[in-house]
């Protein structure tokens, strides 16, 4: 790879070339280039050969993220991070005053900063690439283009239990791969009629301070971010900083789940499903909860069911949660992998009577969650007393409360009224009990976290 000076007016200052092959898939490498002292602005902008979609589905060419450090460092966690964007944008800036999102703005220090490139995709004939940049182009900012503005309208839906919130703790906006701003987002999950909105965007945690906390007439924000690795997806909730994503071996990733969890973050699997992309790391252990549910419950989430439930069995104490993954909110293309609206699925916490993220977060930890097909409900809470499991179902009707523990289903009845409870004694051979509501059509609609019995 080179570095060379490009004197033509109006033209790169800066030009790094250079070429992956098929040992450098999956695997980032940094590209060192230097800034001279008084700059207060680069333009990036990259290119390269046969390029295809990220969609784990696409294949035969190339696919090249893209992310920048600058002299404080490149290890984990450092504040040398300015951002990463994937392969989302072929061009950025970063400067004293204002960044593209999700790269942040700050003093431009001289010395030797680092492209981050990675190969998630390398095709046949290789990856050939090009990087520009120009130092000091004074680039205004763009102007934000709002479409979701004023007040958000909430519906009228069924009242939840008290102290129960109902959210969506899975989303992306620009300062990732979605198409709308956080506060886009949030009008959105507003009018949803949502309680709170996790924002999850992928490896930075520069949406952050655009979110704000929310409350009043918007959802609670529950800060987090989307941990985006060559092998697979997690979530961290709860957490101020970027986490290792760079390195794809389980035991990396682990040590990094580990690590969030340690800080105080909670984490979750997400979509371990086919195309979801699936989760890699088999061995990996670490964190807390599964997303059990992402998008349209047709989309595969019974594989993600059955992930979740094989660890359950194997005494893993995991949380269930869910998350729509809107990524798109005012684009007509299709999105056939993600809900195109926040509250699908939607994940219902009992936060004990507290209204912050911080109640929130507590609420998932002691694992008291259930999904459901949308802001609507169906409602369905699980309780444990005076040796009985005790359901409850609020619009429910019609379809099949199941219970299940370790060794499968434990009871089975009909919902056939639209607020309905039932009880049973507690299992004596299980570990464990979770309930989950079913469509004759055999589509579930709700489902719970577990009670542990043990």
């Amino acid at each position: 790879m080179t570095e060379s000076g490009q004197p033509f007016p109006g033209g790169p200052d800066l030009v790094l070339e250079g070429r992956f092959g098929s040992a450098d898939e999956r695997r980032y490498h940094l590209v060192p280039f230097s800034v001279p002292p008084g700059c207060r602005q680069l333009a990036i902008a990259y290119s390269y050969t046969d390029r295809i979609d990220s969609d784990p589905l696409a294949g035969g060419g190339n696919t090249l993220d893209i992310g920048l450090f600058d002299p404080r460092g490149t290890e984990t966690g450092t504040p040398g991070f300015r951002g990463w964007s994937g392969s989302h944008k072929d061009a950025f800036v970063v400067g004293q005053d204002w960044a593209t999102p999700p790269y942040a703005a700050g003093p431009i220090a001289d010395g030797t900063w680092n492209v981050l490139l990675g190969p998630y995709k390398v095709g046949p004939r290789g990856c050939e690439y090009r990087v520009e940049i120009r130092l000091d182009p004074c680039l205004p900012p763009l102007e934000r283009d709002l479409v979701r503005t004023g007040v958000p309208v909430r519906p009228v839906l069924p009242q939840a239990r008290d102290g129960w919130l109902r959210g969506d703790l899975h989303c992306h906006t620009r300062y990732s791969d979605g198409d709308s701003w956080p506060s886009e987002m949030l009008h959105a999950a507003a009018e949803a009629g949502l309680d709170f909105l996790g924002a999850t965007d992928h490896n930075n945690v520069a949406h952050h301070a655009d979110y704000g906390p929310g409350g009043g007439p918007l959802p609670i924000v529950v800060p987090g971010v989307e941990v985006t690795t060559y092998g697979g997806h997690w979530n961290a909730w709860g957490t101020d900083r970027w986490w290792e994503f760079r390195d794809p071996d389980a035991a990396a990733v682990e040590r990094a789940m580990r690590e969030a969890a340690a800080s105080g973050a909670f984490v979750s699997v997400n979509h371990a499903k086919p195309f979801g992309p699936p989760w890699e790391y088999p061995t990996a252990r670490g964190f807390h909860a599964v997303e059990v549910w992402n998008g349209s419950w047709v989309g595969l989430n019974s594989v993600a069911l059955t992930f979740w439930e094989d660890r359950l069995r194997a005494g893993e104490r995991l949380v269930a949660v869910g998350g729509s993954d809107t990524h798109l909110l005012r684009s007509d293309d299709p999105d056939v992998r993600h809900s195109r609206a926040p509250g699908n699925p939607t994940t219902w916490v009992d936060a004990g009577g507290g209204a912050d993220a911080t109640a929130i977060l507590r609420g998932m930890r002691e694992g008291r969650t259930f999904v459901s097909a949308s802001p609507a409900g169906p409602q369905l809470y699980l309780d444990e007393a005076d040796g009985q499991i005790l359901v409850a179902v609020e619009d429910g009707a019609g379809t099949a409360l199941l219970l299940i523990g370790d060794n499968g289903t434990i009871d089975a009845r009909s919902v056939d009224s639209a607020s309905w409870s039932t009880s049973c004694a507690l299992p004596g051979s299980s570990g464990y009990v979770r309930a989950q509501l079913v469509r004759p059509t055999g589509e579930v609609v709700a489902l719970t976290s577990p009670i542990w019995l043990g």
